[in-house]
């Protein structure tokens, strides 16, 4: 029965382990799914959507209006209720048959206040494109770090295989030793240790792949039961940027700054287009109409007005030019306050690149020493001039050093892509 039972678990697994497929994934790809797939770039997709559906409406306001309508109707009219008495003449007159075609039309022919609204919509409608584009760059920075991440744990899985292969043969060499006489139990134990170590850290750096791959395949919008292999390799930044370059770079590329200009010349728009309200607009309306009491004694009359309206009072306007002058001043406020984070973004990209660069370095140095420590320590144990504790504590040094040296080394690649992220250089135009 529990033979059975293992079957069918097996075949389970075997089943589950078929359904995922590998995903070949470089980092453009992974970019290019996530903006294709994303939440996020939907959402902001959809709002420079309804920006564009404003715009229109704003539009159809300057626009000609014009509606055509046809009646027949059968009515009675009571001459008494408009004061007629006519001798021999019935009070109430009907009822009768009326048929009424009619054509009405009115346009603006000027209207300040719809022009500067539609103008500030259309400047609303800019600054829905530029924060499309900046939920594009903050996604494909999100996706760089995650695709950093689940590189940064292959490349520790292939480490620790290879700390686990190294120290699986000093285990063979000193049960050899043992064997032959020349080496001691405690040689032996700690061998076997440094075996368990490893396993533990493999084990450790496997769960860390699984769960950078799972969140990748996330954020791109793949399905979760595949496997990722990712073909780039991480490279860190080696380009030297100063940072007056990297600032000017950012005020010209980095779409917050681009989306806060549009959306203060659309503040500005506003409350250009509320005072207007106060100035008087210019229109023409046009009224035909063709009616008669049967279809072969109809007569067409018409009306045509220019009409000037000038507000006399309208309680809501100065609150509204109070409302409007608010907004300006706080989007006014606010580009201000985005200018000062982008130039902090910038200097702390830059600062925590030298910072990696530095690091990758001295980590380097270290990984070229340890290896050269373990090499000595083990060939003077060899000799029978060290201790297993010299040769065990240059095991943990040597594994340390090549940990430090993966670590800034991804490090490093993902302060090149905040670089790129804080200059606007990071999603190919």
């Amino acid at each position: 029965m529990l033979s059975r039972s293992l079957q069918i678990i097996c075949l389970l697994l075997l089943a589950s382990a078929l359904h995922g497929e590998t995903l070949r994934l470089s980092l453009d790809d992974a970019v290019t799914m996530a903006l294709g797939r994303g939440t996020q770039t939907a959402l902001a997709r959809s709002a420079e959507e309804r920006a564009r559906i404003a715009r229109t409406e704003a539009l159809s306001g300057l626009l000609p209006q014009a509606d055509a309508r046809l009646i027949k109707y059968n009515q009675s009219i009571n001459l008494a209720t408009f004061g007629f008495t006519l001798a021999g003449f019935p009070e109430v007159v009907g009822p009768f048959n009326v048929i009424d075609g009619q054509i009405a039309a009115a346009m603006q022919l000027f209207n300040l206040a719809a022009i500067r609204h539609y103008q500030s919509v259309q400047q609303g409608l800019a600054a829905s494109r530029w924060a499309t584009e900046q939920a594009e760059n903050d996604v494909a920075a999100a996706v760089a770090r995650l695709y950093l991440l689940a590189q940064r744990a292959q490349t520790q899985i292939g480490s620790r295989e290879a700390d686990l292969a190294l120290f699986e043969r000093l285990l063979k060499m000193a049960e050899d030793e043992l064997s032959a006489g020349t080496g001691t139990r405690l040689d032996v134990a700690q061998a076997r240790l440094q075996v368990a170590r490893a396993r533990q850290a493999l084990l450790s750096a496997q769960n860390d792949r699984q769960n950078a791959v799972l969140a990748l395949l996330n954020a791109i919008g793949a399905s979760e039961a595949d496997d990722v292999t990712l073909t780039d390799v991480a490279a860190p930044g080696s380009a030297i940027v100063t940072v007056d370059t990297a600032l000017t770079a950012a005020r010209a590329n980095r779409p917050e700054l681009k989306e806060m200009a549009a959306r203060e010349k659309e503040a500005a728009l506003a409350y250009s287009a509320q005072r207007a309200r106060l100035a008087p607009n210019l229109s023409l309306d046009f009224t035909g109409d063709m009616s008669g009491n049967h279809a072969d004694d109809l007569h067409w009359t018409r009306r045509i007005a220019g009409m000037v309206g000038i507000p006399l009072f309208h309680g809501d306007i100065n609150a509204n030019i109070a409302r409007a002058r608010s907004a300006l001043r706080d989007v006014q406020i606010e580009r201000v306050q985005r200018e000062r984070d982008v130039e902090q973004d910038v200097r702390r990209a830059l600062f925590a690149l030298r910072n990696a660069q530095e690091r990758v370095a001295v980590a380097r140095e270290a990984a070229n020493v340890a290896e050269e420590a373990l090499t000595v320590a083990r060939d003077r144990r060899a000799a029978g001039y060290g201790s297993p504790v010299e040769v065990d504590r240059a095991e943990d040094t040597y594994r340390q050093a090549h940990e430090d040296l993966i670590a800034a080394r991804a490090d490093a690649a993902a302060a090149w892509i905040e670089v790129q992220r804080a200059t606007g250089a990071l999603v190919a135009k």
